[in-house]
């Protein structure tokens, strides 16, 4: 794929390496050069097909969300409980689908910075509402989860941050307001405690 033929496609698919690990860096590159409005990224089965890695289907689903979101894989194969979760996905992707296509990117910890995290979001152009990913993609004992810094908010705005499917321990942000200033400047503390532990919150200007 090239900008050339871009205008003439809808979509271009960002590589045959669909393991979600690599596509975190695979996605984070391609990204430099081109819109996420026409960057495929499909969630695959696990073990994923070609590298045996086995990740849990939030992990999949919450990588493949910052582009075009699809499935490489055919629902026959999930069970009753991932089928469920996959329908919550795909729903949910829908409602920020306009926020990640059309909005402005800001790369926040690069996983080539070998941290073993990484993190980005998503900002409408008026900044009333954004998208924030996070995620954990290695393992160390000691390995602290960093405090996270968001970037292009209106400093003087507050914003009411919900996440999607959180964890018992993630729910001390839900429905909690928090100035964009804050969020930029002192951050949030949303621990990822586990190997594959990802996190999507999203933000709205009231």
């Amino acid at each position: 794929m090239n900008w050339g033929a871009l205008p003439y496609f809808d979509e271009f698919w960002v590589s045959d390496d669909t393991d979600a690990q690599q596509r975190l860096f695979i996605q984070w590159g391609t990204s430099h050069f081109f819109p996420t409005l026409a960057m495929a990224q499909h969630v695959s089965a696990s073990p994923n097909h070609q590298t045996g890695r086995v990740i849990p289907l939030k992990f999949r689903f919450d990588v493949a969300m910052t582009g075009r979101l699809g499935m490489e894989m055919k629902p026959s194969d999930l069970n009753d409980q991932e089928r469920a979760y996959a329908k919550k996905a795909v729903a949910f992707y829908k409602e920020i689908r306009p926020i990640i296509q059309l909005g402005d990117q800001y790369r926040l910890l690069s996983p080539y910075d070998n941290h073993g995290f990484c993190s980005e979001m998503f900002v409408t152009e008026d900044k009333s509402e954004a998208v924030f990913f996070c995620y954990k993609f290695e393992n160390y004992i000691g390995l602290e989860t960093p405090r996270w810094h968001m970037a292009g908010l209106d400093p003087n705005a507050t914003y009411r941050l919900n996440e999607f499917e959180g964890t018992e321990r993630s729910r001390y942000f839900e429905g909690k307001t928090f100035s964009g200033k804050f969020l930029m400047e002192t951050g949030i503390d949303a621990t990822l405690g586990r190997q594959f532990a990802s996190r999507v919150i999203r933000l709205k200007k009231i």
